[in-house]
């Protein structure tokens, strides 16, 4: 029922017990990892915001994205029950759809190392962007560096030296080659995780999810995601 999927492979799971809209402050996005798959059932870990667990209640509806590969499957589950594996907190879950390969273009992420400036937006602001949808010019907070190191047209994955507050807005800066021209992009995106890197020293690992991005803004990074793909792809063929 499950072939698709791998133990370790990573989830991304969205709570649908609450209203979730086109609010950028309404979805929220938590991290989990596959520990088990059984003949009905899929067994997580108990997933993780800004590195602090979040205990979800028996019962609790998910929309769940795994990841497989290069794949990435969708489901609508419910949490059947909750346990301990010893000092691992899971969750049991129960698929309520059935598994589907997701098909959104814009999902696929490129693994890339792209150099960044963010600047964080402050309370007036971030309420300036909510009320017009645009980024403010003349952005009061100075830049801080990052390395962009996987990108889709939803979002990216940023590691930088700055602990970034979870919810907050950011403009971030970046340049991408795309059909030989340099293509300078200035994004809107809202801090999904921000959380102490395993493997490096004073490194944070940045999960940010963009907001108000415009069409034109999304099929050129997805261009760009493609473009980098068939590169490498070739590469690996010797071409």
């Amino acid at each position: 029922m499950f072939e698709p999927l791998v133990v370790g492979g990573k989830v991304e799971v969205f709570n649908k017990n609450r209203h979730v809209s086109d609010d950028m402050d309404d979805k929220e996005m938590f991290l989990s990892q596959i520990i088990d798959l059984k003949d009905d059932s899929i067994i997580c870990t108990m997933p993780v915001s800004k590195g602090k667990l979040i205990v979800l209640e028996t019962g609790t509806l998910l929309e769940a994205f795994f990841y497989a590969g290069k794949n990435v499957y969708r489901a609508d589950c419910v949490i059947r029950s909750r346990g301990k594996e010893g000092n691992i907190f899971t969750m049991e879950l129960e698929l309520k759809s059935s598994l589907v390969k997701f098909q959104r273009r814009e999902y696929f992420r490129l693994e890339c190392t792209i150099q960044a400036d963010v600047i964080t937006l402050t309370d007036d602001e971030k309420k300036e962007f909510i009320d017009t949808g645009k980024v403010p010019v003349n952005l009061l907070m100075s830049e801080d560096k990052g390395v962009i190191v996987d990108i889709s047209g939803g979002g990216l994955r940023l590691f930088s030296k700055k602990q970034f507050e979870q919810g907050s807005i950011v403009n971030i800066i970046f340049t991408i080659n795309v059909n030989g021209k340099e293509k300078k992009m200035s994004l809107a995106a809202k801090v999904v995780l921000s959380v102490l890197g395993q493997n490096y020293d004073n490194v944070y690992d940045n999960r940010m999810q963009f907001v108000n991005i415009r069409k034109e803004d999304t099929d050129v990074i997805v261009k760009y995601v493609f473009a980098q793909q068939r590169l490498m792809q070739q590469r690996e063929r010797g071409l």
